[in-house]
């Protein structure tokens, strides 16, 4: 099996980015999250649910729940089982720390949020995704600062999660300071039991105002030299290499405190409305949306 370029996403999506504070500061975070005083308080569980509800009347068939980190979030049961009982496929995109026992804010935020328990939020989960930037601790702390662990505890949160007989991914974000370790990262996740292995090429677009964009951002055309041959080594492992321009435009976005939006390049971004207060507007641009979409289906 090779890697893969793909277009995605091929089902309409959308991605509720509802995790307001995060343990790790991402050089690579395309997210806007963390403002939500200023922006009408955190979006609750039943309007994430009321929202997903709308949204699978439109054809959405998959909720990604992401942040800052969702576990973040003081109603993540609730919404990831509103979710689930509203027959949507759940994807959870997790830094995975808050799994192991009570996490460190780090990013947007002060403090320490409790321990989510697998056991109460597995049912309602589909497939989890965690980050894996780096063979080496040093490599993942210059991709992802404020765990000086980060390494260790990302194989023990995919440790767990085999355990418990969940399926899983690693997600990396290709840059130039981990391109020389991607085969060696996909042998950590063939190693632990990874069934997914999704290799996302550097944006620096995102909000994150880090001065080290450019030094991390890859040349025009490197990204598909440098994932060409990156196939799964036992077979089991799927391996799906993700291209900016294969990205561009293709999820929905809903952040924190309840507002849709869409990238607008350069940290920037453009608000289609408020997912409770402005409904019609939000569906109008999700239904825009899902037919841009369907020339990538």
């Amino acid at each position: 099996m090779v890697g893969e370029l793909v277009a995605v996403p091929k089902q309409p999506t959308i991605n509720l980015a509802i995790g307001p504070m995060c343990p790790v500061r991402c050089e690579g975070c395309y997210n806007h999250f963390g403002n939500t005083s200023s922006l009408g308080g955190l979006i609750t569980a039943d309007e994430v649910v009321a929202f997903a509800g709308s949204a699978q009347a439109e054809g959405v068939s998959q909720a990604t729940l992401s942040g800052g980190d969702p576990l973040f979030h003081p109603e993540i049961v609730a919404i990831a089982r509103g979710l689930w009982g509203a027959g949507l496929k759940v994807k959870l995109d997790t830094v995975g720390t808050a799994l192991l026992g009570p996490a460190r804010v780090v990013f947007k935020g002060r403090g320490q949020v409790a321990k989510v328990g697998l056991d109460e939020i597995s049912p309602y989960v589909d497939f989890v995704n965690i980050p894996l930037d780096g063979a080496r601790q040093e490599t993942v702390e210059n991709f992802r600062r404020g765990r000086g662990n980060l390494l260790a505890e990302t194989r023990a949160v995919a440790r767990l999660l085999r355990n418990a007989g969940i399926t899983f991914g690693f997600n990396t974000v290709a840059n130039t300071s981990n391109l020389d370790e991607l085969r060696a990262i996909r042998d950590i996740a063939e190693e632990d039991g990874a069934s997914e292995w999704q290799v996302f090429e550097y944006d620096s677009d995102g909000p994150n105002p880090t001065k080290r964009k450019s030094r991390l951002r890859l040349a025009p055309g490197q990204f598909a030299e440098r994932t060409r041959d990156l196939g799964s080594t036992s077979g089991h492992l799927k391996v799906a290499c993700k291209s900016l321009q294969a990205r561009t435009g293709a999820y929905f976005l809903v952040d924190d405190s309840g507002h849709a939006w869409k990238p607008a390049g350069e940290g920037l971004r453009h608000v289609f409305g408020h997912v409770t207060h402005d409904r019609e507007l939000v569906m109008a641009a999700l239904r825009q949306h899902i037919r841009e979409l369907q020339p990538m289906a």
